[in-house]
């Protein structure tokens, strides 16, 4: 069984909520397997609304669909279909694929080389806005001012290459900081569960930007 304590950790899941084996088989109408990895997922944190639904969206095992070429089998989604997540038709019985970015069903980049990365990244991309205490805003910051982030936080060891370029910083499992490339500056948004480990984060992180 897949190990999500990253996951769980960051939005204080205590205690599974995912689809039944029988919801999950419904993925067979489609394809005739899913990667474990996604299994799994499905199974433990499936229907958790917070989690994947916030900001960007899971597709249901039910709703499982297959690209506009038949390549790639489509299970998240950005919230107005902006872009795809899908998965090569030839990984699906490997355990952990990686997983690519598509605009239109057509051309399609590598996001990230596992499908573990790829649900720790959207998992923290859902909880900027997600979690209880969060900056809400964004704020615009320069190269000097990534620095003293870099400084101070831990760089996650996961991604978006693709879409919109988040990077995500944090000492903490509970927290999350992303800072999104754009031309000549950053945006920076923050959240926790923890209303402390937030306080600590906004006395640094309240200074920066405009």
């Amino acid at each position: 069984m897949t190990d999500f304590t990253a996951i769980k950790q960051l939005f204080d899941i205590t205690q599974n909520n995912g689809f039944s084996n029988e919801e999950i088989a419904t993925y067979q109408n489609v394809c005739d397997s899913i990667p474990q990895v996604l299994y799994d997922y499905y199974l433990q944190l499936g229907k958790i609304t917070a989690l994947n639904q916030t900001q960007d969206r899971l597709i249901e095992p039910q709703k499982l669909q297959l690209s506009k070429d038949e390549n790639f089998l489509i299970f998240y989604v950005e919230n107005q279909w902006s872009c795809v997540w899908g998965i090569h038709k030839n990984d699906l019985q490997s355990n952990n694929p990686a997983v690519y970015m598509s605009y239109d069903e057509n051309e399609w980049n590598k996001e990230t080389d596992s499908l573990t990365d790829f649900l720790k990244a959207i998992a923290h991309l859902q909880g900027i806005f997600a979690l209880p205490f969060n900056s809400e805003e964004f704020a615009y910051i320069n190269n000097e001012e990534l620095k003293i982030i870099e400084t101070n936080f831990n760089k996650r060891d996961f991604s978006f290459s693709q879409w919109i370029g988040v990077h995500f910083y944090g000492n903490h499992p509970e927290e999350v900081i992303a800072v999104l490339k754009n031309d000549d500056y950053y945006d920076l948004i923050y959240a926790s569960n923890n209303k402390q480990q937030f306080t600590d984060l906004h006395k640094i992180l309240g200074e920066l930007g405009e």
